[in-house]
C-alpha cells in the first residue's frame, strides 16, 4: 500500500471535520433538525391549545352518538344506562376533574387509560367504549368536550336515597 503525506493530512482533516460535526450537533442531529420551534422542532413546554367548543352543541352530540346509554349524567334528563354490563363511569363529577386533553384522549383513544376494576373493560383488558373516530367530527368532539368539562355534580338533596356507586338505582 502507497500513502503519500497529502493523504495522511486530507485523511486527517476529514477527521477533524467530523469530530467537529460531531461535537457541534451532538452526532444525533442533522443541521436544521434542532428543538428549537425556530427550526420547526417542538417549542419547550409546548401544549396543544383547544379551541373553544360549544357546551350546548356538545350535549347535542352527547345525545346524537347515545353517550347516555353507557354514562350516566346525575342532574340530567337523560335515560339511566339501561345495560349494567356496558356502564361506563358516571360523568357528572368529571368536568372539574380532568383537563380537555384526557377528554379528547378518552373520546379518541379509549385504551388509552382504562379503569381496571371497575366493570369499564372488555374480557381482553381494551375498554368496552366503542370508537367514534370514523363518525364524530372534530368540531363535534371540541363540542362534546366544552360539554363535558362543564358537567358539575348536582347538590345533594336531603332525600338522596337509592343512589349506589354514581349509577342510580331504578
Amino acid at each position: 500500500m502507497v500513502t503519500s503525506r497529502n493523504g495522511i493530512v486530507a485523511g486527517a482533516v476529514v477527521i477533524a471535520l467530523l469530530s467537529v460535526w460531531f461535537f457541534r450537533f451532538g452526532g444525533a442531529q442533522v443541521p436544521g433538525q434542532g428543538t428549537g420551534h425556530g427550526d420547526h422542532g417542538t417549542p419547550a413546554g409546548w401544549r396543544p391549545t383547544w379551541p373553544a367548543g360549544d357546551p350546548a352543541r356538545g350535549r347535542d352530540v352527547f345525545a346524537k352518538y347515545e353517550c347516555f346509554s353507557c354514562h350516566e349524567v346525575r342532574g340530567e334528563p337523560f335515560a339511566v344506562p339501561p345495560d349494567a354490563g356496558n356502564v361506563g363511569p358516571e360523568l357528572a363529577a368529571m368536568g372539574p376533574a380532568h383537563e380537555a386533553e384526557y377528554f379528547v384522549e378518552a373520546i379518541i383513544n379509549p385504551n388509552a387509560v382504562v379503569e381496571r376494576g371497575q366493570g369499564y373493560e372488555a374480557a381482553d383488558g381494551s375498554s368496552k367504549m366503542p370508537s367514534f373516530n370514523d363518525t364524530l367530527t372534530v368540531q363535534e368532539l371540541l363540542d362534546l368536550v366544552a360539554y363535558l368539562r362543564t358537567l358539575r355534580p348536582p347538590p345533594p338533596s336531603s332525600g338522596a336515597v337509592g343512589e349506589q356507586g354514581g349509577h342510580a338505582i331504578h
